[in-house]
């Protein structure tokens, strides 16, 4: 006759796996940002105290007030034709002069630099208004 040996008990005790689970659910959840996305942000530029930065030219000014209204080398322009008034970069030492009000909608702001990475500008000057 053969002794059989007792089975061990193989049951895994997960009553801890779950209070580790929920206190990860917890912290995911805390971590979370429950605000809504905007996709309108006004941008509060500083305002420069001097007038100039050196004796830049500039191939194209482009003017953004806070009423959404752009201006390219004091000609009213609207976004979607702004494409088509600027041409491709052909010089890489030719620079933009971007002058921004105050209160102006960041999405055309980013909508204009953009627009002037893409045509192959890399000297964006950045300027606002004098105090």
């Amino acid at each position: 006759m053969r002794i059989r040996k007792p089975k061990q008990n193989t049951n895994i005790d997960i009553s801890s796996l779950i209070d580790v689970l929920f206190i990860l659910l917890v912290f995911l959840m805390l971590a979370v940002r429950f605000t809504e996305p905007t996709s309108n942000i006004s941008l509060d530029l500083p305002k420069s105290k001097t007038d100039s930065f050196g004796n830049q030219t500039y191939i194209y000014k482009i003017q953004m007030k806070s009423s959404a209204e752009i201006f390219l080398n004091g000609e009213k322009v609207d976004l979607s034709f702004l494409s088509d008034k600027i041409e491709k970069n052909k010089n890489q030492f030719d620079a933009v002069s971007l002058e921004v009000d105050q209160k102006i909608e960041f999405g055309n702001f980013v909508t204009i630099t953009d627009l002037l990475k893409s045509k192959g500008f890399e000297k964006i000057d950045i300027k606002t208004k004098k105090d």
